[in-house]
């Protein structure tokens, strides 16, 4: 997708930020995992680290990115035997942990244990990853059902985590529908299904891939979402990687009511000037919610007035706003040889990155540029790969 594919009255501008101040952070915990997903991007499935070694990646990726929130993935966390001390290292340390999951373990678990276990830890959100390629799930759409029931007893935000297919029947806009009606689900991150083997090869065609711009068509159609931010690729300011929607949904009416482009990046300046670092996985504060969603709406009609009659409507049959909710839905493409640049692309700054033997990385490329001590990569990764990705992440 290009940013000539974006309405030209939405005003949007890429998103960059310092490569010192990304606000996120991933740690692998453990690359053992009771599933199989199709399409999973890592290579080498049987690594746990200790604690220690962990603690050390933790205060490394601090230092080298000032992050608000920090997500941890395998493999599959929830296997790793001292997991609630990892998230209570990661919260002492006033950082946003969560914790990226397909859930099995804890669907099992009807005493709910290890969620009771994090969530005293300091856990603050679940990115739940289920979806049409993980054969484990017959149902996945009534496992999401039953997860968020409940983290929403234990007071958990939580996102799902779902993968798009070709061909598939669910939409996004569906998996909105679906869930918003839970208080604790926050939003929604998706990832278009691309081979990374194929992707990082010359001669890449994503034609037989999904795309971002018929999520983006689609979405502006079914739900009257348009995107808030755009995060650009790492060689073209003017290729779009991430598309990131903000917005306010009446979950009985599914009515919605976005947040612009123009109040997001004042938003985003305003929180850069006095917090002197970058807004990404703070939640909603509750208690001002109604506050927030009055203030919201009143500045995004002045920037457009035509807005009151969305605003209106998202208000109707609302309740009082008791059925509003916050929410977020980020659309994520993958890496991809660029034949004009004769490079990888891949998402600038690559704000999902993990670390690797010492140095920052993106995760979806890292078992192929950064394999674990003793591993080896697969065969066939592009000469000199490596060096140009790390070259991008300032990473020696």
């Amino acid at each position: 997708m290009r940013t000539t594919d974006f309405d030209k009255t939405l005003r949007i501008k890429p998103w960059k930020p310092d490569i010192r101040l990304v606000p996120h952070l991933t740690i692998e915990t453990n690359m053992t995992c009771n599933f199989r997903c199709k399409n999973c991007y890592n290579y080498n499935r049987d690594s746990v680290k200790t604690l220690d070694q962990i603690k050390v990646e933790v205060d490394l990726g601090l230092k080298l990115r000032k992050a608000d929130t920090i997500t941890l993935i395998g493999g599959e966390p929830s296997l790793h035997p001292q997991l609630s001390e990892i998230v209570g290292y990661i919260s002492q340390k006033g950082i946003i942990a969560q914790m990226l999951t397909n859930g099995y373990k804890h669907l099992s678990d009807n005493d709910d244990i290890q969620l009771k276990e994090l969530k005293k830890a300091g856990l603050v959100r679940i990115l739940l990853h289920i979806d049409d390629g993980q054969k484990e799930y017959k149902d996945p759409i009534e496992s999401i059902h039953k997860f968020l029931r409940k983290t929403r007893k234990l007071n958990i935000l939580t996102t799902v985590s779902w993968t798009i297919y070709r061909n598939q029947i669910v939409r996004i806009p569906d998996l909105l529908r679906e869930f918003s009606v839970y208080p604790n689900f926050d939003g929604l991150l998706c990832v278009l299904e691309k081979s990374v083997d194929l992707a990082i090869k010359p001669g890449y065609s994503n034609k037989e891939w999904p795309l971002l711009l018929s999520e983006y068509e689609n979405l502006k159609r079914s739900l009257n979402l348009h995107p808030s931010i755009f995060l650009p690729s790492s060689i073209d300011d003017e290729s779009v990687a991430w598309l990131v929607y903000m917005y306010y949904i009446n979950n009985e009416t599914q009515k919605t009511f976005w947040i612009s482009p123009s109040l997001t990046r004042a938003y985003q300046k305003l929180y850069l000037r006095f917090k002197k670092r970058e807004l990404f996985g703070i939640p909603p504060m509750r208690h001002f919610f109604v506050l927030t969603l009055i203030v919201t709406g009143v500045f995004e009609c002045l920037i457009k007035p035509r807005r009151i009659n969305e605003l209106r409507n998202l208000l109707k049959d609302s309740k009082h706003t008791g059925l509003i909710r916050y929410q977020y839905l980020a659309i994520q493409d993958g890496p991809e040889f660029n034949s004009e640049k004769n490079r990888v692309s891949i998402c600038y700054h690559c704000p999902d990155a993990t670390v690797r033997n010492g140095r920052i990385c993106p995760v979806c490329l890292a078992d192929r540029i950064s394999p674990l001590q003793g591993k080896d990569p697969p065969a066939g990764v592009p000469e000199g790969l490596a060096v140009s990705i790390f070259e991008h992440l300032n990473s020696k």
